[in-house]
């Protein structure tokens, strides 16, 4: 089973000496979460923040990175630990185990037996860019977005932060979103409200301020403006607008028009829109003619590319179902793969799966089922432990079984799983699955009674 991303340790601010506690990251495992390697190359990993005096620095702790396509295994021990040789020599051979045991059998390789330690961090850091192909042009922008950033948050007034960005706009790309989100993601996991509010502040401006963030408000403008039933006609209606009034981030606008109305552009929709060029013609507005005429060049244009990734998608998805469909050990193969799981993975599988049981084909039926319930497995283990207690009484017979269950967890009972139960039984309401939000809302009926029966009192007598 794969570890949490994140875990929580106590930790010393060198600045002042309070102790608090920080998420940190111990194994970088890339094949299971790609997006940690971003983190680390990026020098953003395991970063955290006094909350009483502020003071910002990584955190000293042991390290795995694990890059199972360049076949990378390194480990790192910091020495300001003051670890002996037994303790270093037991606390990596834990970490690697835990990456060993995450992969199949198949995957597991003679480079896992041989991982390569680092004395230094940076040494460590250095190796894995090079393998990346990151250069030092690349690691100088990284570090000049974070400064940026560090400017833009010591900013004291709101005219003095305009004014930077107004200087940087160019600088301000998606890639410096991410890096913003990272740091909301990361002040939130250390329980830093003051800081995640200043940055949750600070993106709202840049969506207002920034020419990025402006288009980011087209295209949504874009999206709002078709409503919720599109139509051939309302969409056709909204492009021409778009190509015609001028209007700021016109090709924006026109792109997000097209993705999100693609299933409305069919045969009778080119028709309406060659009518359009042609009344035009006839009324002798030349240039209206030439603008509709250059639209109807690009909506052609961006759907044949649309086709074409949607094309390409399908391919890969279905590749992927089979090979997981080959692999001995499927939950760990989508385990391994989970970044790749998404919806039309997904209606690849049902649907494959519906057409097995239609043509009554018995061991296909078997071999999707498990696919599925491996889906479902990997997905509940990263999961929060609150809702993966609740899919547990979902599952358990009710009203004995849940009560047990709740009774054998009644340190899990407070305002917080309560919360999620309402949530839950009300979303489940609003997808029509009414039968299991009843359940779900006598389920947490049964856990308030056991709440309200842990937090009474005996009266003084």
């Amino acid at each position: 089973m794969s570890s949490a991303p994140y875990q929580t340790i106590p930790v010393t601010c060198p600045n002042c000496k309070t102790r608090f506690a920080a998420p940190v990251m111990t194994i970088i495992d890339v094949g299971q979460r790609p997006q940690a390697k971003a983190i680390f190359v990026s020098g953003q990993l395991n970063i955290a923040a006094c909350p009483q005096c502020g003071y910002a620095g990584m955190l000293s702790t042991p390290l795995v990175y694990h890059d199972p396509d360049k076949e990378l295994l390194l480990t790192y021990v910091p020495p300001e630990m003051g670890l002996s040789e037994i303790e270093q020599q037991r606390i990596v051979g834990d970490l690697t185990n835990r990456v060993i045991s995450a992969l199949p059998a198949e995957k597991r390789k003679g480079y896992l037996l041989r991982p390569k330690s680092y004395l230094r961090l940076e040494a460590m850091l250095k190796d894995v860019r090079e393998a990346e192909g990151i250069t030092q042009e690349m690691l100088e922008a990284q570090r000049a977005q974070a400064e940026l950033l560090d400017r833009l948050l010591q900013a004291g007034e709101e005219q003095a932060r305009q004014a930077i960005v107004q200087a940087n706009d160019a600088q301000i790309d998606y890639e410096f979103l991410d890096l913003l989100s990272l740091n909301i993601e990361l002040a939130q996991r250390s329980q830093q409200a003051a800081l995640v509010s200043e940055l949750l502040a600070l993106r709202e401006q840049l969506l207002r301020w920034t020419t990025l963030g402006q288009e980011l408000g087209a295209r949504e403008e874009a999206i709002a403006s078709l409503g919720q039933q599109i139509t051939r006609e309302g969409l056709l209606d909204k492009l021409i607008e778009a190509a015609t009034q001028g209007a700021a981030f016109k090709s924006a606008k026109i792109e997000t028009l097209i993705a999100v109305g693609r299933p409305a552009i069919d045969y009778t929709f080119y028709q309406q829109l060659t009518e359009r060029i042609a009344a035009a013609e006839r009324a002798g507005q030349q240039e209206q003619a030439g603008t509709l005429t250059a639209l109807r060049q690009t909506v052609l244009d961006e759907t044949a590319r649309l086709d074409e990734q949607d094309r390409q998608a399908v391919e890969e998805a279905t590749e992927l179902l089979q090979q997981a469909l080959e692999n001995d050990d499927p939950q760990a193969f989508i385990r391994n793969n989970i970044d790749q799981v998404d919806n039309l993975f997904m209606n690849i599988l049902m649907a494959n799966l519906q057409a097995a049981e239609g043509a009554g084909e018995t061991a296909a039926v078997e071999q999707l089922t498990k696919i599925s319930d491996a889906v479902a497995a990997v997905i509940l283990e990263s999961q929060p432990p609150e809702i993966q207690f609740v899919n547990q009484l979902l599952s358990a017979e009710y009203p004995n079984g849940t009560l047990a269950l709740l009774q054998e967890n009644r340190q899990r009972i407070g305002d917080q799983l309560l919360e999620v139960m309402r949530l839950l039984a009300e979303d489940l309401g609003k997808r029509g699955r009414e039968e299991t939000a009843q359940r779900m809302i006598q389920i947490r009926e049964q856990a308030s009674g056991l709440a309200g029966s842990q937090s009474t009192v005996a009266a003084p007598v």
